[in-house]
């Protein structure tokens, strides 16, 4: 599984997007990773971009890390491949997972999914970007928070482990870091839910963030100790916070290169030179984006995404989901309603973004659309893949499995996702 997705990320052979598009992508910001390696600069903090262009902007962990596996860039492919597996790796685990707690009707359909994922594709091979440290902070509480214990030491286990790997990811750069955070609090939420949200349930899912928050200082604190040692003063960060953030100091060029777009349909937000009518012109944009791409190879005639189906189809599938979840008995509505709290929280963390980032949000729609997948698009692709099997059982039984339910009630029963009756220490 790994092996396959890590091959499709890496050369796309299933043709899901543009090639040209797919081998240019964020050059510019994978050759900071690549000049690193060719030329690291003095001291135990290189910034990334080598003595001939240093990038201030964050630690770059990743190119300090390729830079020690590799003389000078000789073995770069090499690591871009590594890369590609590493999210590969996540991805895989994912889809095992679900066949392991939900079957493996489930499990394929997520699969599929996950393949056909847009911006996944293209990001998941960045040297620079380093796609899987986005997901771990969702993916491992995903998985192991059942098994930290109960009381005080799961939420001390827990704690630290979000903090360690929201560190690790910010070492790789800062940027979506409130979608990050809230991904961390979807994956508690997953396991705390107990069908109503209370104190205690907010309070778990604060506390989550709150590790994350630690994190997030920790390697913030590692990038002032570089930029100290490498210039005697660390002001850079404050600057680069206010221009990603609420202060843009190009407005005027964004407006320029949206109304370059020659967008008949929403042009109109564009007609002032204000700030809210660009951005929710280039709100529309991300959620017209593809969220998955079918092959579509230029032999045939078609041109970029021409089978993608968009970011906002996938909103409102949610949303039907969750209210089905909410109002029915269906076998799985105790494990949707698990997963539509969980990708509720990872839509507000995705809107987060792009609201406390407006500068960024601005001026990156080739980038920002990923933070519809830290992680609400895989919980609603699970939220899919669930119904799905769910129908599928209706319609074609299976009496495998040590007496598994036709309809799959032995997969799903009372929420719990296991093929083991429910108990009051399963939480998926």
């Amino acid at each position: 599984m790994t092996v396959f997705f890590g091959l499709q990320i890496r050369h796309d052979f299933l043709g899901i997007m543009d090639p040209t598009f797919k081998m240019g992508f964020q050059e510019d910001s994978d050759s900071l990773v690549r000049d690193l390696m060719l030329d690291p600069g003095p001291g135990i903090f290189p910034l990334l971009g080598g003595v001939g262009r240093e990038y201030p902007s964050q630690f770059g962990l990743q190119g300090i890390v390729m830079n020690w596996a590799s003389p000078g860039d000789l073995f770069y492919e090499q690591l871009r491949l590594v890369t590609c597996f590493l999210t590969a790796a996540v991805f895989a685990t994912a889809v095992v997972a679900a066949g392991r707690v939900w079957g493996r009707r489930a499990a394929v359909v997520l699969a599929v999914l996950l393949t056909l994922s847009f911006w996944t594709n293209v990001f998941g091979a960045s040297t620079y970007w380093q796609l899987w440290t986005f997901l771990l902070p969702t993916l491992v509480p995903l998985l192991v928070w059942p098994r930290l214990g109960a009381g005080r030491r799961k939420w001390v286990k827990g704690g630290l482990l979000i903090a360690f790997l929201v560190f690790l990811r910010c070492l790789n750069g800062y940027e979506f870091i409130s979608t990050v955070l809230l991904g961390t609090a979807a994956a508690v939420a997953f396991h705390e839910f107990r069908g109503r949200v209370d104190r205690r349930f907010l309070a778990g899912l604060v506390a989550a963030m709150a590790a994350g928050v630690v994190g997030f200082g920790m390697a913030v604190g590692v990038h002032v100790l570089q930029l100290l040692a490498r210039f005697g003063d660390a002001s850079i960060i404050e600057q680069r916070l206010e221009e990603r953030t609420f202060d843009p100091s190009d407005v005027a060029r964004i407006l320029d290169s949206a109304r370059a777009q020659g967008d008949p349909v929403w042009g109109w937000l564009l007609d002032g030179d204000g700030v809210v009518g660009l951005w929710l012109f280039r709100m529309v944009h991300y959620l017209l984006n593809p969220a998955v791409s079918f092959p579509a190879y230029r032999e045939a005639g078609f041109g970029f995404s021409s089978f993608g189906l968009p970011v906002y189809l996938f909103v409102f599938v949610f949303f039907v989901l969750a209210i089905h979840a909410w109002r029915g008995r269906q076998v799985d509505a105790p494990l949707q309603r698990r997963l539509a709290v969980a990708a509720g929280l990872g839509l507000l963390g995705a809107f987060s973004w792009m609201v406390l980032a407006v500068g960024h949000m601005l001026d990156h729609p080739h980038l920002d659309t990923i933070v519809f997948y830290l992680p609400f698009l895989p919980f609603v692709f699970a939220m899919i893949s669930v119904r799905l099997a769910t129908i599928s059982y209706r319609a074609w039984p299976s009496h495998r499995r040590g007496g598994e339910e036709h309809a799959g009630g032995a997969v799903f029963r009372e929420g719990t996702g296991t093929h083991r009756p429910a108990d009051a220490g399963a939480a998926s």
